[in-house]
């Protein structure tokens, strides 16, 4: 993507809402992680066995959480510390869970404009044949 115009019109093209920080390395990890289609509804899992499980995102216990279309969704299913409710759109009266960042990304520097060389006129001078003289008659 060339600059962060050009991003924020591709998320809102896939249907994804904009990220809360307005910075082109969040609006790319967001556009590149985040699939199509929508996202999974989960509310983590309360038992003795569950509950030392390391889990990839702080989430909290009875809370219903929204995760995106990704592979961090599927990840958090296969933990077993989290029970899938089903599937929906984004909606801001869930908490959204974002997909970790593992990569940065900085926008593009807009290349400096070239200078072009002015171009050089046609010469006026007149040829001047090799007897010497200029004359239209002499040939």
């Amino acid at each position: 993507m060339k600059n962060k115009a050009a991003v924020a019109k591709a998320l809102k093209d896939k249907g994804h809402p904009l990220p809360e920080e307005d910075s082109f390395d969040a609006m790319m990890h967001r556009l590149n992680t985040w699939g199509e289609g929508k996202g999974y509804l989960f509310r983590r899992i309360k038992s003795r066995f569950y509950a030392r499980k390391q889990l990839p995102a702080k989430i909290p216990f009875g809370a219903v959480v929204w995760v995106p279309n990704s592979q961090f969704a599927r990840d958090l299913i296969k933990t077993g510390a989290m029970f899938p409710m089903g599937r929906a759109f984004y909606d801001k009266r869930f908490n959204l869970i974002d997909v970790p960042k593992t990569e940065t990304y900085t926008e593009p520097k807009p290349e400096p404009k070239k200078k072009v060389a002015p171009k050089k006129k046609p010469s006026t001078k007149k040829e001047v044949k090799k007897s010497g003289s200029n004359n239209k008659s002499d040939s």
